[in-house]
């Protein structure tokens, strides 16, 4: 009886770890409908295979390339939402070729934070965007911007007001109910 359990006990512990370590396949999303569903176009799982996504963010040029299996397949940036890598962040092609990393895909409210180094004697910044949700456009983030996003919610506003009122982080994370606290605040104010 002791040896069943310990059997049972260790393969618990080792279908959990498995499941933990599963990481989302990396590829490109067509839509916003595909990105929250993750599904992805030529993805693969990035321990057992290989691909590359090419951006081509030098050259400027308005399509991604992928290497699949061998195979080149390219598509063009506006008819995609974007892509996922193998580090699993995902990211949302914009305008201007651009492509703007997503730093909460699992909530409505998305969040684009882009860093830009210092290069020479230029100074690096950090600029804050956001979406209302993934089929709507790319803003900047500001407190006027979210109000504006959702003009009816007003005890939202009120919430944004009473977090942010005198300045803040409106990216920042509530670690207690893990989420932004902005999307903590709107699904308060619903």
């Amino acid at each position: 009886m002791y040896n069943k359990l310990n059997v049972l006990f260790f393969l618990g512990i080792s279908l959990t770890a498995a499941a933990q370590t599963t990481t989302l396949p990396s590829g490109l999303f067509r839509s916003a409908e595909g990105f929250q569903q993750n599904q992805v176009l030529l993805g693969v799982d990035c321990q057992s295979e290989k691909h590359r996504i090419r951006l081509h963010e030098f050259i400027g040029k308005p399509f991604v390339t992928v290497i699949h299996s061998g195979k080149s397949y390219q598509y063009n940036k506006d008819s995609l939402f974007g892509y996922r890598d193998c580090e699993g962040q995902s990211f949302r092609f914009v305008a201007d070729n651009q492509h703007y990393p997503i730093i909460n895909p699992t909530e409505s409210v998305l969040i684009y934070k882009l860093v830009q180094p210092p290069i020479a004697k230029a100074p690096g910044y950090t600029k804050l965007y956001f979406s209302k949700d993934a089929r709507s456009p790319v803003e900047v983030l500001t407190l006027a911007n979210l109000k504006n996003a959702f003009p009816q919610n007003h005890p939202f506003h009120d919430r944004l007001d009473a977090q942010f009122g005198n300045g803040g982080d409106l990216s920042a994370y509530d670690a207690m109910h893990r989420m932004t606290k902005i999307n903590w605040l709107l699904k308060e104010s619903r």
